[in-house]
């Protein structure tokens, strides 16, 4: 079962991903204040879990701005794609450009790669590159479960945004047509900000996309 949590300025969106032998993967650990790591560590109580892995679709400082304190609190070090070292590395710096406080990021394992399997409880996520709002970007795809955390690729009605360094509207188009588009249209995306959609309504009616995967639009968008 998948639950979120809604965290820091950005209103980013932490994943609580239950395994049903007492462990927790998170998945973009985005809680920057005392009452969101409150919260996270009441989610845990109640589910009678432990965190055991901790997971980034990418390295964006709001989605990454938890991790020194799940580094400090469990010892989990996050695991992402190489290509997001640098935007990793660089987020506390970025924080400080926006105004926002954030703790150093701790040592992270750049080993994440196209194909990979991460076994999550008793079901494997399929890693997918979907590159094009951040270098490094992935999707976490569990097949058994009908359901993909999608990060900042995808949104219900809207795409990631483009306009940052290292984005890239085409190779952001050609993630969504090649990587998430060909998913089964009853696949539920989770996203990084806001409320789950699926593939099927994006094909149908996402604003941003040219019909069914065709082709992105050029024009701004958010995440």
């Amino acid at each position: 079962m998948v639950h979120t949590l809604t965290c820091n300025a950005f209103g980013e969106q932490t994943y609580v991903v239950e395994h049903g032998d007492g462990g927790l993967t998170v998945v973009d650990p985005g809680m920057a204040s005392g009452g969101e790591r409150k919260a996270f560590l009441n989610l845990c109580d109640r589910l009678s879990a432990k965190p055991v892995q901790v997971l980034l679709t990418h390295a964006h400082l709001d989605h990454v701005m938890g991790c020194a304190w799940m580094m400090d609190t469990y010892g989990l070090a996050p695991r992402l794609h190489p290509a997001d070292r640098e935007t990793y590395e660089q987020a506390p710096r970025v924080a400080e450009v926006y105004g926002v406080r954030m703790d150093p990021v701790p040592e992270a394992t750049f080993d994440l790669a196209h194909g990979d399997t991460v076994a999550c409880g008793q079901v494997g996520l399929e890693v997918r590159f979907v590159p094009g709002h951040a270098p490094g970007h992935v999707a976490f795809v569990c097949h058994r479960g009908g359901w993909t955390l999608g990060g900042d690729v995808l949104f219900r009605g809207s795409v990631g945004r483009t306009d940052l360094p290292g984005c890239a509207a085409a190779a952001l188009a050609q993630s969504i047509e090649a990587q998430v588009f060909t998913l089964p249209d009853s696949m539920v995306v989770w996203p990084g900000h806001g409320g789950p959609t699926t593939v099927g309504e994006e094909k149908r009616g996402n604003p941003f996309v040219n019909g069914a995967g065709s082709g992105l639009l050029q024009r701004e968008a958010e995440g």
